[in-house]
């Protein structure tokens, strides 16, 4: 793995926050955060909005696969994630949560990654099964 590689992995790592988000920082979030899709993770764009039109990358999941076809399916899971309080350890300089998870209704875990055209802008994806960190949102999304 390349210099530039090792330095976008390190930016991106995933530590689950110790505690889920209190019911403050939870009505916080819901008030500041929203959903904003990427091509990156759509092959039809859908009514998702997305300029330029959906490219996905090879190596990144799409949500077509996971069936999220309609943006209000993603608003859906991001507010979801942001209900259940499952967040990363990082947070950005506005002091949002880096990451949020949600599990669907089949068993499907999704992250929400902060980053997008304006302030408190999330775009999602699904997380494959061959990922490790399935397993642990899977097993901690169960906990009641």
């Amino acid at each position: 793995m390349g210099k530039r590689a090792l330095l976008v992995k390190k930016a991106t790592a995933r530590t689950i926050r110790g505690t889920p988000l209190s019911d403050e920082e939870r009505t916080a979030l819901r008030a500041r955060a929203a959903y904003e899709g990427s091509p990156y993770h759509k092959r039809s764009p859908g009514d998702f909005a997305l300029a330029p039109p959906a490219a996905p990358r090879p190596d990144k999941t799409l949500c077509d696969e996971a069936g999220v076809f309609h943006r209000s399916a993603a608003e859906a899971l991001l507010a979801r994630a942001i209900h259940r309080g499952l967040v990363s350890e990082a947070t950005v300089a506005a002091g949002l949560p880096k990451q949020l998870w949600a599990v669907d209704d089949h068993g499907r875990v999704f992250e929400a990654m902060y980053g997008g055209s304006r302030l408190g802008r999330y775009h999602g994806y699904p997380i494959r099964r061959s990922d490790p960190l399935f397993e642990e949102i899977s097993r901690l999304w169960k906990v009641d």
